[in-house]
């Protein structure tokens, strides 16, 4: 092989072929090579202060985000354990209405008491040869089934207890009665038909769900109905098969209150007030008692699912205040008291006042 150098051109003699260096040249200039200087800014990404930026707002972004995520979840907790309340405390109060406004019917509106004969209000029961009392029956009717307040003497299987409450006073119960003299297919308390000219005793009070080991137990308002058929008592109280239903769950307390009209005078013109009454001190009067014209009653409701918030723990049930019972660790519940007054109007008071002159 030789080479010759002619005109700075540079000829490559490799037997076969002539090669010119300038050709060469040209070759090597095509290819490219990275230029280290100017490398480093074409390059593109964050710094450290930018990704740290980034990751602090990021942060703060996402606990706002769980902010108002706890807080609606909370708020609908709260919701729900208020709707839950209100749903079945109103319609239960509804219910139980119904049935207490039907008390007395069928004993041609005579006034109610104690020695009222089938008075619609049961305070008072005797034998089949009783006379004086709201019920005779054969083998008469326990005290644990009339209606009863505070801490009233009590007997029988399956009655009244009083101690069955989540606060500090001690619950009632309303017992009525009542025929059906409305010449149409009537129902009881416990969804059961009544015939016409039926006799029916409906009781409500406060008896155990679920049993529990606290001092704060989960009691529901329930009520049981029978008949009493002359001087027969059946599907009433401890009879065999008797049954209950339940009007509210969840009710912490049930009080009633009987209302009466009372003279405030014994001379001149008659006069009377209204007043609300216990059953004991009702029944703690001496001589004929007052007639009563309506019955109050009021509960205790709270929810059935835990809350995040507590409804405190003293309420005030027809005026009187009452605290829950003591209880380590007790879980929140919302609660609410609700009150109503039912008149009954089948025992409705007419009263004609002579006036002065003579006229009426």
């Amino acid at each position: 092989m030789k080479n010759f150098l002619i005109n700075n051109v540079l000829l490559i003699n490799n037997d076969n072929s002539k090669v010119k260096s300038n050709d060469i040249e040209k070759s090597v200039s095509l290819v490219r090579y990275p230029n280290p200087q100017s490398s480093r800014f074409e390059q593109s990404g964050f710094t450290l202060v930018e990704l740290m930026i980034s990751l602090v707002l990021g942060l703060l972004i996402s606990a706002a985000v769980i902010q108002v995520f706890i807080t609606s979840q909370r708020v609908d907790r709260i919701q729900a354990g208020g709707s839950d309340i209100q749903d079945k405390a109103i319609f239960g109060i509804q219910a139980m209405t119904q049935q207490l406004r039907l008390a007395n019917l069928g004993n041609e509106g005579r006034e109610i008491n104690d020695t009222t004969t089938q008075g619609g209000i049961v305070l008072t029961a005797g034998n089949a040869a009783a006379t004086n009392v709201n019920v005779a029956i054969t083998n008469g009717l326990k005290n644990g089934y009339l209606t009863r307040s505070n801490d009233m003497a009590t007997d029988g299987a399956k009655g009244w207890n009083g101690t069955l409450t989540n606060t500090s006073i001690r619950s009632d119960q309303l017992t009525i009665q009542y025929v059906n003299a409305t010449n149409a297919p009537l129902f009881d308390c416990e969804g059961n038909e009544i015939g016409v000219n039926d006799r029916v005793i409906e009781r409500y009070y406060l008896t155990e769900g679920s049993a529990t080991n606290t001092a704060r137990k989960n009691l529901n308002l329930v009520c049981d109905a029978g008949r009493i058929d002359g001087n027969v008592l059946t599907d009433f109280g401890a009879t065999a098969g008797n049954k209950t239903a339940t009007i509210i769950e969840n009710v912490d307390q049930f009080n009633i209150r009987l209302g009466v009209q009372r003279p405030t005078s014994s001379t001149g013109t008659p006069s009377y007030e209204y007043a609300d009454m216990t059953v004991k001190d009702y029944m703690a009067l001496t001589g004929q008692k007052p007639y009563i014209t309506s019955i109050r009653f009021g509960i205790l409701a709270r929810s059935t699912a835990n809350s995040p918030e507590d409804s405190g723990d003293t309420f005030t049930i027809l005026g009187t205040s009452q605290t829950l019972k003591t209880q380590t660790n007790a879980p929140k519940y919302l609660r609410r008291v609700y009150e109503t007054n039912v008149l009954i109007r089948n025992a409705r008071l007419m009263r004609v006042i002579e006036s002065t002159t003579g006229g009426t």
